[in-house]
């Protein structure tokens, strides 16, 4: 789904740098639901999935150094993401008119 929204981007670091916040981007969210199993021995165990997300303008080269994305809509200032930045495993990467990366759900 599209949405309209405040993207702001911190940095964990020492220097004390402010956080980059982006008004009025237009980003996609896709979140996955958990993977929740219950093995034979009774315990059950959860799998938690990063949210992609999709957005529109920005480049892989604004996520250099982030650590932390919070993304709040315009509409209802509901926050729709708010996590760390996945820079690992499938991290930032430029395609056509944006940027697509992973935010992973804290526990």
């Amino acid at each position: 789904m599209q949405h309209i929204a405040e993207i702001t981007l911190t940095e964990n670091s020492t220097a004390g740098n402010q956080p980059k916040i982006f008004a009025e981007q237009t980003v996609e969210i896709c979140h996955e639901a958990d993977t929740v199993n219950t093995g034979v021995d009774g315990y059950t165990s959860r799998g938690r999935h990063p949210s992609k997300v999709l957005w529109r303008g920005g480049t892989a080269k604004d996520l250099v150094g982030i650590t932390d994305v919070k993304i709040v809509g315009n509409n209802k200032g509901e926050v729709l993401v708010d996590g760390e930045l996945n820079a690992t495993y499938g991290g930032p990467r430029d395609i056509v008119g944006g940027v697509e990366f992973f935010v992973l759900k804290p526990d």
